[in-house]
């Protein structure tokens, strides 16, 4: 195993073929409206990254059903996940949340899926969540929009919060044991390879479940989409993704599920690295395969890994340390 891949989760978690169907209900989100800020992220286009949804337009349940007669069909799929994808999908009344996340859990729906922004994830809505898991038997899945752990690209891009935040509300969603997926851009153009090894440490120290990694791509309309029109930005190539991938997961605790490898850019896009998901996958694994790296290789840093690493190195060949004692 090169990387821990969603499906085959899924499949041992739920016994059989689980499918993600996209939800569009909430509108809006806290850097938008003016609770955070005015204008949302500078990358982040006109439908909250809810391009891909073609029903999102229609009352949830319908959403579901919808979604759910095409995923039998097309992938022979059984049971299901409501995913509310766009915008920020913890982000209103309490009422409003509890009937919405209620109104998309239909026969065979195993899980709610919800992506949200880390500070909009509050003690009240995670024990909403936990209640409607408990009284409808549904997992709950918690998506944090992290995308870098360099503040200064945080600020740079108008993120609205800080890695502080991610990290308070990937705690209290451990606290009540929902599984907590973090979303990561990992090309920004001013963040390093280190930046992406240490969102890498950072994940696993925080012991999230899952992972989308994300690469940029730019649309007509957006702060960043014309920044790049202006020559203003420089966005790296796919080998620089590629390499930044590699990195990141070899860094990866390997029990985290990559449930995203790459973006999947929209029609319209004026910039994206040119990479489709099967050509990602198969560019990623040819280098980790060539650098003899797979996910977690390099995960080594934890429970004192300095202090671990010293006693080992005062070991001789034959597993027998310093002070005469045999290793394990």
């Amino acid at each position: 195993m090169i990387y821990r891949e969603l499906a085959p989760y899924l499949k041992e978690k739920y016994g059989t073929r689980v499918q993600r169907i996209s939800i569009s209900h909430f509108r809006t989100c806290p850097n938008r409206d003016g609770t955070v800020g005015f204008g949302g992220c500078t990358f982040c286009e006109e439908t909250g990254s809810g391009f891909a949804n073609r029903f999102r337009n229609l009352e949830v349940k319908t959403q579901m059903t919808e979604g759910m007669k095409i995923a039998r069909g097309k992938y022979k799929a059984t049971k299901f996940m409501a995913y509310f994808q766009s915008f920020t999908n913890t982000y209103g009344p309490i009422e409003e949340l509890e009937r919405v996340y209620n109104e998309a859990i239909i026969d065979d729906v195993v899980a709610l899926d919800i992506s949200t922004r880390p500070d909009a994830f509050s003690e009240e809505i995670a024990q909403l969540l936990k209640e409607i898991s408990f009284r409808r038997k549904v997992d709950i899945f918690v998506e944090f929009g992290l995308e870098s752990v360099n503040e200064n690209t945080l600020v740079a891009i108008n993120r609205g919060h800080s890695v502080g935040e991610f990290i308070d509300s990937v705690l209290r969603a451990n606290k009540y044991e929902f599984e907590t997926v973090a979303h990561v851009i990992l090309d920004f153009p001013s963040d390093t390879i280190n930046d992406e090894i240490a969102c890498a440490k950072i994940l696993s120290a925080l012991k999230v479940n899952g992972v989308k990694m994300h690469s940029l791509y730019l649309i007509a309309g957006t702060k960043m989409g014309q920044d790049y029109i202006e020559g203003k930005i420089k966005p790296l190539d796919s080998k620089s993704y590629i390499d930044r991938a590699v990195a990141f997961l070899s860094h990866l605790d390997p029990q985290i599920v990559i449930h995203r490898i790459i973006s999947t850019p929209p029609e319209n896009a004026i910039y994206s690295i040119g990479l489709s998901s099967a050509q990602a996958k198969n560019s990623i694994e040819a280098e980790m395969i060539k650098n003899s790296k797979f996910q977690g290789s390099d995960f080594n840093y934890l429970d004192g890994g300095s202090w671990r690493k010293k006693f080992f190195e005062r070991s001789n060949s034959n597993g027998i340390r310093s002070d005469g004692q045999r290793i394990g």
